[in-house]
């Protein structure tokens, strides 16, 4: 059960007290409230190889060159390898060439199997024996020293764009442009690899522009749509300039022209104009995810570059149903991890658990449900050929890339985020090494009172408080994401006055609670349907909630929803 704590009431004024709780500093409002793009963006030249690699990519087009863009199987590197493409085919298109372009822009998205986490020595050999020129990475390759060595052995110059946590070596044969490289001096650290790439290709914009190429000012920010979508996706802290491109990559998304967003829209049935982060979090980035989980994330990329409805519709139709069978697959997966966890008899700091049958691109998903449901970090894996890969998802602050680093040397690939990571182990023997190694090191993170799950709660109000205008002032506050959370409010002592339950499984709860002065609120509570018999009719709650808006057959209507009770 979640610890709850309530934020310490500093002001009246709702709108200045949940500044306050996200640690906005009075002199910082006006723009976290008014995010501007001129004044609350960082220049691309800022990193210190900028100007290097974008005067490379300039010229590898203008020289006809063969250029690969290696992007990564989730939503961020198919939105990062999606922006490259398609500024690079448009730049390229505006250089005075001598007869046509000859050179090559190749997308390579890798597969979970056969790949396997970052970047393969297989797929440089590759790209070698091709005689590409150019290889750009998106999304990946910070951790891959010896592969990028390697591409610079074989003749190939390399420009990592990338945001996760280093490796032990850096590659020495390429152009890091990444904002944790040591000595960098690039402000935003938490960029997305989108965002990175997105910085990058303003840079060549700038060279274009200086080369004479009639680009406006500001053209890249047409591209800031997949932005939008990755920082999202990607679960980058939205404050600082991440805030500033996510509300205009928003604008831009809700005006978006791509056929293979507008079909991916049509999918999920969401009309453009309203979309906003919880729209990306379960709508587009769940469909873009699941074609690298089950099948190649190339469809999720032929989707977003579709350059007619036809074809995007095609692509489109298929991610939607390869995101249903997703949902069915990890149901499945999740019921028999979460029985594996239940028949042990001794209380693990880190949950890992492993079987030989789980689809490789559903384990990080398996792992997040784990950690909700037992409230500690998890590590979920399968066999994949003659080894297991897998994906770790934390919380209560415990740092993935560091406690997988103090197991020793027992991985073949590992590497990530501190909240999420990926990795591969070699054999069972090492696996259960792996389990009691992360446990230990939970066990000394966490001290004996073990991991909490703290629920942050943003002020406590009445339901007769619960109306348009906290609403509106809500609302204030977006574009929501890690590090801007929706505000969370606490209602006390509320009578429930109708609850069922809901949905074709019965996991989803539908009730409307009353406080003593008989103000009334619908609430619905998804994946509450086992809590139903402690919310009856009758039932007395204290209760934490979102406020949201209930859309139904043109009508609006406000709704809680359910954060938890008791």
């Amino acid at each position: 059960m979640a610890i709850w704590t309530v934020a310490e009431k500093v002001s009246e004024d709702l709108v200045d007290q949940l500044l306050h709780n996200r640690g906005v500093a009075a002199d910082d409002r006006a723009a976290f409230m008014a995010p501007d793009y001129a004044t609350g963006t960082h220049d691309p030249f800022l990193f210190t190889r900028m100007e290097e690699a974008a005067r490379r990519v300039f010229e590898a087009l203008r020289n006809k060159e063969r250029i690969v863009i290696h992007g990564d199987y989730d939503a961020d590197g198919v939105c990062g390898a999606s922006v490259l493409y398609l500024a690079l085919l448009e730049i390229r298109d505006r250089i005075p060439l001598d007869g046509p372009f000859e050179g090559l822009i190749e997308v390579f998205l890798p597969d979970r199997e056969e790949d396997g986490y970052g970047i393969a020595e297989h797929t440089i050999r590759r790209f070698g024996e091709e005689k590409r020129d150019l290889v750009i990475t998106v999304d990946c390759g910070i951790s891959n020293a010896d592969e990028l060595d390697l591409a610079g052995e074989l003749g190939m110059d390399v420009i990592v764009c990338d945001h996760h946590q280093l490796g032990e070596r850096l590659p020495e044969k390429a152009m890091l442009i990444h904002p944790l490289v040591p000595g960098e001096d690039y402000p935003n650290k938490t960029l997305c690899g989108t965002g990175v790439a997105f910085k990058l290709v303003s840079g060549v914009f700038e060279i274009a522009r200086r080369e004479g190429i009639d680009f406006v000012v500001g053209h890249e920010k047409w591209y800031l749509d997949f932005v939008a979508v990755a920082t999202v996706t990607d679960v980058m802290p939205l404050v600082g300039e991440n805030r500033v491109l996510e509300k205009y990559g928003l604008v831009v998304l809700n005006k978006t022209q791509r056929p293979g967003l507008l079909e991916i829209l049509r999918t999920a049935k969401v009309e453009p104009g309203g979309i906003d982060t919880q729209t990306i979090g379960f709508q587009i980035g769940p469909r873009l995810n699941a074609a690298g989980r089950l099948g190649s994330a190339k469809m999720a990329f032929l989707t977003l570059v579709a350059e007619d409805h036809e074809e995007a519709a095609v692509h489109a139709d298929a991610l939607d149903e390869i995101n249903k069978e997703r949902r069915r697959i990890s149901d499945s997966m999740f019921r028999q991890a979460r029985n594996i966890v239940k028949a042990r008899e001794d209380q693990k700091s880190v949950t890992v658990v492993w079987d030989h049958d789980w689809k490789p691109g559903v384990v990080g998903i398996i792992a997040g449900k784990l950690v909700r449901e037992f409230g500690a970090p998890a590590f979920v894996l399968t066999r994949s050929g003659d080894h297991f890969v897998g994906s770790g998802r934390s919380m209560g602050g415990m740092h993935l890339v560091e406690a997988m680093r103090s197991c020793g040397d027992i991985f073949m690939k590992a590497g990530g985020h501190p909240q999420a990571c990926g990795l591969s182990i070699a054999d069972e023997d090492q696996l259960r090494l792996f389990a009691d190694r992360v446990d230990a090191f939970g066990r000394e993170y966490f001290g004996e009172i073990g991991p909490v799950d703290e629920l942050l709660i943003d002020a406590e109000v009445r339901v007769q408080d619960l109306g348009w205008d906290l609403h509106g002032d809500v609302m204030s506050l977006a574009p929501f994401g890690q590090g801007n959370r929706l505000p969370k409010f606490l209602v006390r002592g509320v009578q429930v006055v109708e609850s069922r339950k809901i949905g074709a499984t019965e996991r989803h709860l539908k009730m409307a609670i009353r406080d003593d002065v008989g103000s009334r609120l619908e609430m619905i509570g998804f994946g509450f349907g086992s809590r139903y018999d402690e919310a009856k009719p009758g039932a007395v709650l204290d209760m934490v909630m979102e406020l949201d808006v209930n859309e139904w057959n043109g009508r609006r209507s406000l709704q809680g929803r359910i954060i938890d009770f008791r």
